[in-house]
């Protein structure tokens, strides 16, 4: 079993699970209430309080184990997946290189505007790879950049309190990993809008490659009509400027994730004039839960895409 770990902008969302034959298993979930002082936008203000909430969450989860021998959550392996507006992305194409040389090559593209005076780079590296290119091996990549400390941060929490650390990634590449399970997108065209409480991610795949994300923070209160409102909004605002982008409109189908089938009717009616096909995001194909997980647990695969697509082997 691992862990995988999303901290949204109110929860720390945790699955335990694996991969399998046919998709991903759900061993457990929980969704807590982050401590108050410890993170504001995915960023850990307060290591402190952090190590305190996750070591709470870790002896809670052990004693509901029945407290005897190791304690699972702690030897599991964890990933963990961050999203914040500091982590910078980018597309790009890279030479058939090795993993450190491609590091490098991304490190020259995000810095090569740079002033030749900014010495001391505190900025770390990763890609995730989209596509082959060509017959030499060339590749498409999904790079990304974010502070050190940052990152440090996340590792010195979790460290402290004593989880198996075993990766820590970003968002998207989490969503490129969980749709690469789903046949039935490979090559299409279409938006995934992942919605929380408070803020939206709207995730657009052109002929089945990754192209764009563009976040949201929703500030209505949830379920609200002035916050379907706000949801409603930001996907024509993400279809104007692809169709803008690409000068066609080819782009007729949206997923949405973690909202209720009423969101999503209402959804349809409010907005039809903007001529895309919205539907509830399925993963009932690829995602196998428990038997301990019933439905008494109300447990929304589409609320934890993060968690699900951290445990699929990097893409």
């Amino acid at each position: 079993m691992q862990n995988t770990i999303y901290c949204s902008s109110d929860n720390l969302n945790l699955i335990v699970g694996s991969l399998s034959n046919t998709g991903v298993y759900v061993e457990d979930i929980r969704q807590i209430p982050l401590p108050e002082g410890a993170m504001i936008n995915g960023i850990i203000t307060n290591v402190d309080i952090m190590t305190d909430f996750l070591e709470t969450i870790a002896n809670e989860y052990h004693l509901q184990g029945g407290a005897t021998g190791e304690n699972k959550l702690l030897k599991n392996p964890s990933h963990i997946v961050v999203q914040a507006s500091n982590i910078v992305t980018r597309i790009m194409e890279v030479p058939p290189l090795d993993e450190a040389h491609i590091r490098e090559f991304i490190k020259r593209e995000f810095t090569q505007y740079e002033s030749a005076t900014n010495e001391g780079d505190t900025t770390l590296y990763d890609y995730t790879v989209l596509n082959q290119i060509g017959p030499n091996g060339g590749v498409e990549i999904l790079a990304a950049g974010s502070g050190y400390d940052m990152i440090e941060d996340y590792r010195r929490a979790f460290d402290q309190a004593t989880f198996n650390v075993e990766s820590i990634g970003i968002a998207p590449e989490a969503i490129i990993k969980l749709v690469s399970l789903l046949p039935g997108l490979v090559g299409q065209t279409y938006m995934l809008a992942q919605i929380e409480p408070n803020r939206q991610s709207n995730l657009i795949f052109i002929n089945g490659t990754f192209r764009i994300s563009n976040g949201y923070r929703l500030i209505a209160e949830p379920y609200s009509s002035s916050w379907v409102g706000e949801i409603g909004q930001n996907i024509a605002s993400t279809l104007q400027f692809i169709r803008a982008q690409r000068g066609q409109s080819e782009l007729h189908r949206v997923f949405l994730a973690g909202t209720t089938e009423q969101v999503i009717n209402a959804l349809k009616t409010d907005y039809s004039y903007l001529n895309v096909n919205m539907d509830r995001f399925d993963l009932s194909q690829i995602v196998t839960v428990a038997q301990r997980i019933t439905p008494e647990w109300h447990f929304d695969p589409g609320a934890f895409l993060y968690n699900l697509g951290a445990l699929v082997r990097r893409a």
